[in-house]
C-alpha cells in the first residue's frame, strides 16, 4: 500500500477507506464522479492526460505543416515567374513607379538578371524577393523552396511525410488514450457496483420499504452504465477540446493575431448561446428522466406481479394505462426534443461556418496580398479544423450530461443514505454453547415509516435455551416484528433486549449473531443456481455427507436424486420450478445444515395447503429439536407441542400465555383463533 499523508499508520484500511467515502460524498454530478475516480486511478489518468496532450499537440502541429507547405507552393510559383524573363520584364516595369528608394538595389539586380544569359535567377536573389515580399521563413538553395523550422530547412515533400507521421502518432495516441479511459471506465462501473451492493446490503430493511425494487435495480444497473460510458467518452473530449482549442488559439494567434481575434469572438458566442440552451433544457430533462425512471419502476412492479393480472384478466386494463402513459410522456420528449435540437444546430451549423468566415475576414483584411491571404485561408482551415472535430461531438456529451448527472444521484442516493446498520467499535460474541437465554425487558417499537404508532408497547418476555415457543394472533398484533427485532432487521428499539443475562443484543457483532439463528419465512428464499449452491449458502465449508444428510433429514433427497443432475440440478430465479412444499424443504435442509442454537419459523406453513403443511410440519419438528425455537403460527395445530404459546391481541399486548392444552380448555382468544382455524381446516 501506498504512503499517504493522510493515513496515520500505512496499514490502517479504515482510515482510507474513511477517506475515500467522505470524497465520494462530497463528489456530486457527473464531474465530481470524474475528478473523484481519476483522482483514485491517478496512474492511469496521468497517463491518459499526457496521451490527450499528445494528440492535441500533433494535430495542432498540423496547422502549422498546412501553413508551411501553402507557403512553399506559393514560393515554388512565383520561382517559376520569375525564371520567366519575358514576364519578369513586365511585371519589373509596371513596378519602377512604385518601388521606393529602399528597394532600388533589389530593382537593379533583377535587371542584371534580365541582361543576362542566365536561364535560371540566382538563389540569392530569389531569396531576397520571397524574404522581403512574401515569406520571411522560405529559403531557395538553387532546387528547391524550403520552410526554416528550428535552423532545418525542410522541403515541401518532407513536409509531407512529417503531416502523414503526425497523422499516425494522432491515432495511435488516441487509441492509447482511450485504453486509459476505458481501463478507468471498468474499474469505475466495478467500484460504483462495489459501493452499491455493500450500501444495499448494510441497509436496514426498512429502506426497502421506502424504495421499489426497480429504482434499485434499475440504479445498479442502467446507472453504473450510463456513468462508465461517459467516463470512458467525456474526458477525452473535453479534455481535447480545451487543450487543442487553447493550443490552436496560440497558434493561429502566432500566424496572424486580428484574423484570430475576430474567429475566437465568433465561436465564442456560438458556445455561450448553446451553453445558455443547455442550461435551459436541463430542468425539463431532469423531469423527463424521472417519469421515465418512474414508468421503468411500474413495469418492473407490474412484471412482478404478473400473476395478479393474469389471474384478475387487466391486463388490457394496464396495456392502456401505459399507452396512455408512454403517448404523454412521448408528447412531453417531443416538445423537450425541440429544445434540444438547437444544440446540433448551432454547433454543427454555427461553427461548422467558421472556415468560410476566415474567408470573409480574410479578404476584407488582405484584399490587396493574394498570397497572404491564400496561405491565411489555408491554415486557419485547418485550425478550423482541428478545434471542430471534437465540438461536433460536445453535442452529444452535453446532451447526456443532465442523464449522467440523474444517474450520479440515484447511486448518491443510495450510497450517501445513513439508513445503515451499525457496527459498534468493541463488538460482543457468543460463546461456543451458543444463544442460552434471551430477556425482552420493556421493549417498545415503531416501525420508521410510522414512528408515531407503536408495534410492540413495553413488551417483557424470556426465552430460554431448547425450549420452543409460538407467537399467535390477529394481523398487525406485533407477532413478525418480534421476529424482526431479533433478525436485527431494526434496531431502533426503545428498552433492551439481553442474551444470556448480559449483553445487549445490540452490543453483538452482527455476523457472528446471525450464525446463530435459523430463518424459515412463509416465503421460502431460493437462489438462482444449483441445489448444493443453495444449501452451502449457509455453511460454505460443508461436506458432501454433511449435505446429503441435511437434505435426508428435510425428505427431500430422494427427490433430488430422481433429478438428472442430481445436486448439480440448476435452480432459476426464486426456484420457479420448485413447488411450494418442495421449496420449503430445501430451506429446513439449509437449516438443519447450519445447525443454529436458535430456529425463528415466521407463518413456515402458511402459505401451504394442509397436506403438505403436515409432511413439512413433521419436518419442522424434526428441525427444532433440542433447539430455542420462536414460531409465528398461522395455524394453531403445527403448535401443538410447544412449551409456551403467546397471544397478542388486537392492542398489540399479551392477552394470553400458556401451552396449547391449557389455552384451548379457557375462554379467550386463543380459544376464538382455534375455533377459526378449526372451521377452516
Amino acid at each position: 500500500m501506498e504512503n499517504n499523508f493522510f493515513v496515520r499508520y500505512i496499514d490502517d484500511e479504515s482510515l482510507i477507506e474513511y477517506k475515500e467515502k467522505k470524497e465520494f460524498k462530497k463528489s456530486k454530478g457527473f464531474f465530481g464522479l470524474w475528478f473523484f475516480y481519476w483522482k483514485k486511478y491517478k496512474v492511469k489518468s496521468i497517463f491518459a492526460i499526457i496521451f490527450i496532450l499528445l494528440v492535441s499537440g500533433f494535430s495542432v502541429f498540423n496547422i502549422l505543416i498546412a501553413r508551411q507547405i501553402t507557403s512553399i507552393l506559393i514560393g515554388e510559383s512565383l520561382i517559376e515567374t520569375l525564371n520567366n524573363k519575358e514576364l519578369l520584364s513586365e511585371i519589373i516595369t509596371g513596378l519602377i513607379p512604385l518601388v521606393g528608394e529602399e528597394n532600388e538595389k533589389l530593382l537593379e539586380m533583377i535587371n542584371e538578371f534580365l541582361a543576362s544569359n542566365d536561364l535560371e535567377m540566382p538563389k540569392e536573389l530569389v531569396n531576397n524577393i520571397l524574404q522581403k515580399f512574401y515569406f520571411d521563413y522560405l529559403s531557395y538553395d538553387g532546387k528547391n523552396v524550403v520552410a526554416i523550422f528550428f535552423g532545418l530547412s525542410i522541403t515541401k515533400m518532407q513536409w509531407v511525410y512529417i503531416l502523414l507521421a503526425t497523422i499516425g502518432l494522432v491515432i495511435v495516441c488516441m487509441y492509447i488514450a482511450y485504453c486509459f479511459c476505458g481501463i478507468i471506465s471498468e474499474e469505475s462501473q466495478t467500484d460504483l457496483k462495489n459501493k452499491l451492493i455493500k450500501s444495499l446490503l448494510t441497509k436496514n430493511v426498512d429502506f426497502y420499504n421506502k424504495n421499489s425494487q426497480g429504482k434499485i435495480t434499475e440504479t445498479i444497473v442502467k446507472d453504473c452504465k450510463n456513468i462508465a460510458e461517459q467516463l470512458k467518452v467525456a474526458p477525452i473530449i473535453l479534455l481535447f477540446i480545451v487543450f487543442s482549442t487553447v493550443g490552436s488559439t496560440a497558434m493561429l494567434i502566432y500566424i496572424d493575431k486580428l484574423i484570430s481575434i475576430l474567429m475566437f469572438s465568433l465561436i465564442l458566442c456560438v458556445m455561450l448561446i448553446a451553453l445558455s440552451v443547455v442550461l435551459f433544457i436541463a430542468k425539463p430533462v431532469k423531469k423527463s428522466m424521472d417519469a421515465k425512471s418512474k414508468s421503468d419502476s411500474e413495469i418492473t412492479e407490474k412484471i412482478s406481479a404478473i400473476r395478479l393480472i393474469k389471474s384478475t384478466g387487466t391486463w388490457e386494463k394496464e396495456i392502456e394505462h401505459f399507452n396512455q402513459d408512454n403517448q404523454k410522456q412521448n408528447k412531453y420528449n417531443r416538445k423537450l426534443n425541440y429544445a434540444i435540437s438547437i444544440i446540433p444546430g448551432i454547433i454543427i451549423g454555427a461553427i461548422g461556418c467558421l472556415t468560410l468566415s476566415s474567408i470573409v475576414f480574410g479578404v476584407f483584411i488582405y484584399a490587396n496580398d493574394t498570397s497572404k491571404l491564400i496561405t491565411v485561408f489555408s491554415t486557419f482551415t485547418a485550425g478550423i479544423f482541428v478545434m471542430v472535430t471534437p465540438i461536433f461531438q460536445l453535442n452529444t456529451i452535453l446532451q447526456s450530461i443532465s442523464s449522467t448527472n440523474k444517474s450520479s444521484q440515484n447511486i448518491a442516493s443510495i450510497v450517501n443514505d445513513e439508513d445503515n446498520i451499525i457496527e459498534i467499535e468493541n463488538p460482543k460474541f457468543i460463546n461456543k454453547k451458543g444463544i442460552e437465554s434471551i430477556v425482552f425487558d420493556n421493549v417498545s417499537f415503531a416501525y420508521p415509516l410510522s414512528p408515531e404508532s407503536n408495534i410492540l408497547n413495553n413488551l417483557s418476555i424470556s426465552f430460554e435455551k431448547g425450549k420452543s415457543y409460538a407467537f399467535v394472533g390477529p394481523s398487525g398484533c406485533g407477532k413478525s416484528t418480534i421476529t424482526r427485532l431479533l433478525l436485527r432487521f431494526y434496531e431502533n428499539y426503545e428498552g433492551s433486549i439481553k442474551i444470556n443475562g448480559d449483553m445487549e443484543l445490540k452490543d453483538i457483532e452482527l455476523k457472528d449473531w446471525l450464525e446463530n439463528i435459523g430463518y424459515v419465512d412463509q416465503e421460502p428464499q431460493i437462489l438462482s443456481g444449483t441445489i448444493k449452491e443453495n444449501l452451502l449458502y449457509v455453511k460454505n465449508d460443508a461436506t458432501d455427507k454433511e449435505i446429503i444428510d441435511a437434505c435426508k433429514k428435510a425428505k427431500l433427497h430422494d427427490l433430488i436424486m430422481s433429478w438428472e443432475k442430481q445436486y448439480d440440478t440448476f435452480l432459476f430465479e426464486r426456484g420457479k420450478q420448485l413447488s411450494g412444499g418442495q421449496k420449503q424443504r430445501l430451506v429446513i435442509a439449509r437449516t438443519f445444515l447450519k445447525n443454529p442454537s436458535l430456529i425463528i419459523l415466521d407463518e413456515a406453513t402458511s402459505a401451504l395447503d394442509n397436506l403438505v403443511e403436515k409432511e413439512i410440519s413433521i419436518e419442522l419438528d424434526k428441525l427444532i429439536v433440542g433447539k430455542t425455537t420462536i414460531t409465528i403460527a398461522h395455524r394453531l395445530t403445527t403448535i401443538k407441542n410447544y412449551d409456551k404459546i403467546f397471544v397478542l391481541d388486537s392492542f398489540k399486548k399479551i392477552a394470553q400465555v400458556g401451552t396449547f392444552n391449557e389455552l384451548i380448555k379457557k375462554d379467550g382468544l386463543f380459544k376464538e383463533l382455534y375455533e377459526v382455524d378449526k372451521g377452516e381446516s
